[in-house]
Order: structure tokens, then C-alpha cells, then sequence
């Protein structure tokens, strides 16, 4: 495989950078050099340099690069910030995968009847979001390979949903970036996923230390809500999911318990669920029947998620501190 394209160069001898470069390119223009610079074109030992005086060092490896390979980068960088601005902290990444730690309050990917705000605009989505980032990471690989000689790969550049948190739960969720990763996470989730855990306030005391709450839900399609039955029932999946109590917090004249939930099914809403199930819903669940909102906010978090990468063999751990709404609960 080809290198990258552009000139490459060892130091001769100790220097500031940009003067470097002017004995280097003596036939270029001052102004010239500097842009060169300026436009992330030259990297010093494989990372981008803009200083001027940026210390050169006998045998380091320089390498400018052609403009269009370096605004291409800038443009991923960009598009990196966009994520950040959203709210969106990427946690891990490689060419199949992306595990990304969701804020509160955003859409994972659109719904029939959640995907408009109350001002009748459409909603963005973090599917819509991380969309956008690949496809400029796309845009950008294709220049630097046409750059460097190598044929472009053009098929369609997009993120594939391998699962979902509500919109106002945080924390950790994966996408997939071509079809064939998503599959076969999916396929194989209960055997790849090696620990997922959720952080959760609950209202009241929960009494019993541990636990495991098993039930068939059914979601109603008109009201969206998801329903609990002891047995099982036509159209139900059956979900089942442990708990650990982390400790209690008193706060506003009651008391709250700081929970660990960890899931053998993943269906939706199911923590929401089994919690009101067993008389303590999640602070801030006015849907399942929460009587207090604490932090304003839905109090769930995906905070855990380890996975066997089945692409490469790697264990992916993965977490997510809570965030800083919950310190009013978490002391």
C-alpha cells in the first residue's frame, strides 16, 4: 500500500519550523510557506504543526501535505467538533463501529410521534448527527486515496443502529458503520455483550437489596407506552432484569435509591417498567408513574457497556461517568 501523498523530508539540523521551511521551498513565496501552515498542511513526526516556531530537531520526519488531503482533514475535524457541540462524547471508534455516550433529551433515531418539538420543527437525532460525521469521514478518505493513487471506495457511507436508549436516558449507545457489523453485533448480542449496566434513582426506599424482575411488555402502538404482565401473553416479549442497591439519598422530604440495573433482554422502556413494576419508578418517570422530578430530567444513565468486538477480536470497555444533573442525587 501506498504512503501518504505529499513530500516528505528528514531534518538536517535543528531549527524553528517555519524557517525550516523556507529553505526547503526557496522558491515558494513567504506567504506562501506560511499557508501551508495555516491550512494543516505539514505534520512533524506523523501530527499537524501550525507554530511557526514550532522546534525542529535533527531527523525528525517532516511531511507536507497536498492541500486537498489536508482541508479534507479539517473538514472531519470539524465535523468531530459538530458531535462534540451536539452534546455527544465519541467514546470508541474504529472502521466498523462507534460507541457514542448520548445526553438526555435527544432523540436516538426519529419516530412517528417523537421527532417534532412542540414548536412543530423537526427534531435532530443522534442517528442524523452521526450520519453526517461519516459521511464527511467518507468524503475525506476518498480524497486522500485519490490522492494517493488508491481507487476511492464510493459505497454508501451511513451509520446502522444496533440498539437504542430513550430519548431521555443518557449514556452509552453503539452504531455500526456498514450493514455486515451491524448484523452480526445484533445477531450475536447476548453472546458479545459482556456486561451493559444502567445507573438509576429511584423513588423511595427499595427495601430488598438485590433482585431479578421478570415480565412479558407489550407496547400499546397508539399511546407508545409499554405494559407489564406477569405471564405471558400474546404479542409479549419477555424481559427480565437485576437490580443491586447502591445506596439512598434523602432529598426534598423523601428519599430516593441510587440502583444498578443489569439486563438479560433489552426491550424498551424495560427498566422504566420494572421499576414502577415493583412500586419505585424511575425519579422523573412521570410516564410510569414517578411523583417527583428531582434533577429535571429523566434519573437513568447507560453507564456500562463491554462488548467482544466481532470484527477484530477486541474487547471494547466502555463507560460513562453520570452526568452532572445527578449530583444533586449522588453524594
Amino acid at each position: 500500500m501506498n504512503g501518504p501523498a505529499g513530500q516528505k523530508f528528514t531534518v538536517a539540523h535543528d531549527s524553528p519550523l517555519l524557517k525550516y521551511l523556507y529553505e526547503i521551498f526557496p522558491t515558494q513565496s513567504k506567504t506562501g510557506v506560511k499557508n501551508m501552515l495555516s491550512k494543516g498542511q505539514v505534520l512533524v513526526n506523523g501530527e499537524s504543526r501550525t507554530a511557526f516556531d514550532h522546534p525542529l530537531f535533527a531527523g525528525d520526519r517532516l511531511l507536507v501535505l497536498p492541500k486537498v488531503v489536508s482541508m479534507a482533514r479539517e473538514n472531519v475535524s470539524d465535523a468531530r467538533d459538530a458531535v462534540v457541540k451536539a452534546g455527544i462524547r465519541i467514546v470508541f471508534e474504529d472502521a466498523d463501529y462507534l460507541v457514542v455516550d448520548k445526553p438526555a433529551g435527544l432523540l436516538t433515531v426519529s419516530t412517528a410521534k417523537g421527532s417534532q418539538s412542540k414548536s412543530g420543527h423537526k427534531e435532530s437525532t443522534l442517528y442524523a448527527i452521526l450520519n453526517a460525521y461519516v459521511k464527511v469521514q467518507a468524503r475525506s478518505r476518498r480524497k486522500e486515496d485519490l490522492a494517493n493513487g488508491i481507487a476511492p471506495d464510493r459505497s454508501t457511507a451511513k451509520v446502522w443502529i444496533v440498539h437504542r436508549l430513550d430519548k431521555g436516558t443518557s449514556g452509552l449507545v453503539v452504531f455500526a458503520k456498514n450493514e455486515r457489523a451491524k448484523d452480526i453485533l445484533q445477531s450475536k448480542w447476548k453472546e458479545l455483550v459482556m456486561e451493559r449496566r444502567y445507573i438509576a434513582f429511584l423513588e423511595h426506599k427499595v427495601e430488598k437489596e438485590s433482585g431479578a424482575i421478570q415480565s412479558w411488555l407489550v407496547e400499546n402502538p397508539k399511546s407508545l407506552k409499554v405494559y407489564s404482565y406477569p405471564e405471558e401473553v400474546k404479542g409479549g416479549q419477555l424481559a427480565i432484569t437485576h437490580y443491586r442497591v447502591l445506596g439512598y439519598v434523602y432529598k426534598g422530604g423523601g428519599y430516593y435509591t441510587k440502583t444498578e440495573f443489569s439486563l438479560e433482554s433489552g426491550r424498551k422502556n424495560q427498566i422504566r417498567v420494572h421499576s414502577a413494576d415493583i412500586g419505585h419508578p424511575v425519579a422523573g418517570d412521570e410516564k410510569y408513574g414517578a411523583e417527583t422530578d428531582p434533577i429535571r430530567r429523566l434519573a437513568l444513565h447507560a453507564a456500562t457497556l463491554v462488548f467482544r468486538n466481532p470484527m477484530s477480536g477486541e474487547v471494547i470497555r466502555c463507560n460513562s461517568p453520570l452526568p452532572e444533573a445527578f449530583s444533586k442525587l449522588d453524594r
